[in-house]
Parts: structure tokens; sequence; C-alpha cells
């Protein structure tokens, strides 16, 4: 399928004054880009959160609701997103997706109050969703053989995104004020004209594969996305309660987005070597090690002081995001003619799970205190262990099918 999609689009752009020998390595830097301008419209939220909740005078309880409006909703309309995204192919879905994340997060600082700032939220979070699932179908097209390679070089995109985002958002509101993230829609806009060139177009596929891949695969789907769903809540919950326990002690704005950054960006290496030891150990070690080391990594910041604190959170992002590209791995190889909505499956489920948990952290935090919060949250991660059995049993299986 893969050499048909490129064959298509080379077609499409005959007589272009650009050279598109090397369109699959042109398409893939593209979607990278587009994919760490969009996770980084959906993820500087928290960065600003102690401003915006203090001019708009949101209390604390309601933090949660911020957080699932702009991941929660989105994320769980995905697979669907994703199945209509399979069935009408192209490359629509990647355009309209980002141009929505674009408008919506760029626009929330001028929302004059709870309601309009949910409506924007909402907005930026449905875009998000359908940005990704077509997306990274679109990445999966434009691989070769080093499967898990080439989609951590895609999510790395997106990692920098989110793990850069938050300062630069922190520090333009330092300087400029919250009024200037407005400023963040123009490259998003300039990034859509460039997609329109050099996105692949993928072809339509039919819808009974579906209903085939989920009989057949239901066990592990449903592991996957409990799986995900943790890997969310651990992801949005420190994103979100870290900076307000910081801003809480006293600390600054920017220090305490500096915190998610390092996190985030430091996630990277994760990311990539998970796909690599993917490839070469296999995608179950992968898995558990995340989960043990993710509840290690959160429990040594929540008692750690001092450079420790970042120390600890990078050492946690690495843990977080190495299952990345494993789980979207999975997830396409479980629905095979839906990647789409594969992807929607595996990313945007899990996360509506863990912006739901993020939801209900919110009310802890507000009774018990924000570092009580996060103590679940390491403990729950936990549960990815019994998860990772299930998929390592689905793996074994396959390889002996194979």
């Amino acid at each position: 399928m893969r050499d048909i999609v490129l064959q298509e689009d080379k077609t499409e752009r005959q007589g272009h004054p650009f050279n598109f020998a090397r369109t699959p390595r042109v398409g893939l830097s593209a979607l990278t880009w587009a994919h760490f301008l969009n996770d980084g419209y959906i993820n500087y939220l928290p960065a600003v959160l102690p401003v915006l909740l203090e001019e708009l005078h949101i209390p604390l309880a309601l933090v949660g609701s911020l957080v699932l409006s702009l991941q929660g909703i989105g994320s769980l309309l995905q697979p669907l997103v994703g199945w209509r995204a399979d069935r009408a192919g192209g490359r629509s879905f990647v355009l309209v997706g980002l141009g929505m994340s674009a408008l919506g997060a760029s626009l929330i600082a001028l929302a004059p109050s709870y309601w309009p700032l949910i409506g924007l939220l909402i907005i930026a979070g449905l875009g998000s969703a359908a940005f990704h699932p077509q997306a990274l179908a679109s990445a999966r097209a434009l691989t070769g053989s080093r499967e898990g390679l080439t989609m951590s070089f895609f999510l790395i995109g997106g990692e920098l995104g989110r793990g850069l985002w938050p300062s630069v958002a922190g520090l333009l509101v330092v300087w400029l004020g919250l009024h200037s993230l407005w400023l963040f829609a123009i490259p998003g806009a300039l990034t859509v004209l460039v997609l329109a060139q050099f996105t692949p177009s993928l072809p339509p596929e039919p819808s009974q594969a579906v209903r085939t891949a989920w009989e057949s695969n239901r066990r592990p789907i449903l592991a996957l996305v409990g799986f995900v769903g943790l890997r969310g809540m651990i992801s949005y919950g420190v994103v979100t309660f870290v900076p307000l326990l910081w801003h809480a002690r006293g600390g600054s704005l920017i220090a305490g987005a500096s915190l998610i950054s390092v996190m985030l960006v430091v996630g990277v290496i994760g990311n990539f070597f998970g796909g690599v030891l993917a490839d070469r150990i296999g995608r179950y070690p992968v898995i558990v090690g995340s989960s043990l080391f993710s509840a290690l990594f959160l429990s040594l910041f929540l008692l750690s002081q001092g450079p420790w604190l970042w120390v600890s959170l990078a050492f946690l992002g690495i843990a977080v995001f190495s299952t990345a590209p494993v789980t979207m791995l999975i997830g396409q190889d479980l629905f095979p003619k839906s990647r789409s909505m594969a992807s929607g499956i595996a990313l945007g489920v899990g996360n509506a799970l863990g912006a739901v948990a993020v939801f209900g952290l919110g009310f802890v935090a507000a009774s018990y205190g924000i570092d009580a919060s996060l103590w679940w949250i390491a403990v729950l991660s936990l549960l990815g262990l019994p998860l990772a059995w299930v998929l390592a049993k689905k793996e074994v299986h396959t390889a002996d099918d194979i």
C-alpha cells in the first residue's frame, strides 16, 4: 500500500517546480513538524494555568474540567474520526485538524470567562482529534522496514512540541502578557499550506475490516486502551498539577513551566529509544519497564528537593514516553486495514481516559492537597503491569502465527 500511496502522490505533483524524488523523507519531515505544532498547541495550557485561573477566577476544583475539555472530549472521538478518515482517505483531516488546533489554542487567552474558555478548549481538542489519526496513518505509510524507529521520529515531533511550548508560552506571558498567545496561530496557518503540498494522499479503506479486527483482538485492544489511559493519566496529571504545586509553594511561573519542559523534552530520549528497543528486543520489555520506572521516578520527585526535582522528572519523562511508538504500532497491527481508526484508539481513547482521571484527581487535589493527587498517580501507574502481560500474550501469538 505504501508504494501505491507514494506513486499516487508523485503522480498528483507532476510538473511541480520542486524535486519530489525524496518525497517520503520530505513528507515525514513535514508531518513531524506539524506534529510538533499540534501537540504544542494542545499541551501548553498547564504552563499558563496559574495566571489563567487568577484572571478568570476559576477555582482549583475545576482545573480538571479544563483538561477534560481540551484533552478528553476530542480524544474520546478520535476512533470515530479515524474510522471516517479511513473511509475517506486523502489528507483533509490532517489539514483541518491542525487548523482547528491552532485556532482554538491561540485564542484561549482572549476568553472573557470560564464558559467561552471551555468552548475554545473543545475546538482545539477536536482539531487534535482530527489531526492525529490520519497523520499517524500517513506516517506509517511512509515507513520502511524499521517501523519502530520511523514511528519514533514522527512521535518525537509531538513530544518536543509538548515539552518546549510550555516554556515558550510561559516566557511569552511574562514578557508580553496573556493576550499575546494569539501569535501562536501564525506558524499553524503557514504549516497547513506546507502540508497541502507534501502530505501523502491515503487511499480509502473498506469498512468491514474493523469488525473483523475487533472480533479477533478484543482483549488486547481493551488492554491497549487501558495502558494508554494510564500513560495519559501520568502525563496529563504531572503537567497539570506540578506547576500548580510549584506555584502554591511560592515558585515562579517560568520555573514551574521549566519542570514540565524538562520532563517532556528529555522524554524524547525515551520516545526514540523505546522504538529502537522494540525493534531489537520486543515490545513487552519496553512496556513493563515503563510501568515500573514511571512509579519509581514520580515517587522520587515527590520525595526530592532542589535540582533533584528536575532530574527525577527528566527520568520520569523517559519512562513514560518510551512506550509511545510501541503502543501505536500495536494498535495499527491490531487494525491493519484501518490504521487511522487504530491510531485513534491507541492514542485517543486512552488519552481521554487519562483526562477523565485527571478530572477526578482535581477534586482530590482540592480536598487533600495537590501532592496527594500525584501520589495517587504514582500508585495507579503500576496497573500497567497486568495490562502489559495481556499485550505480551498477543505479541507472542502474532509471532507464532507468522
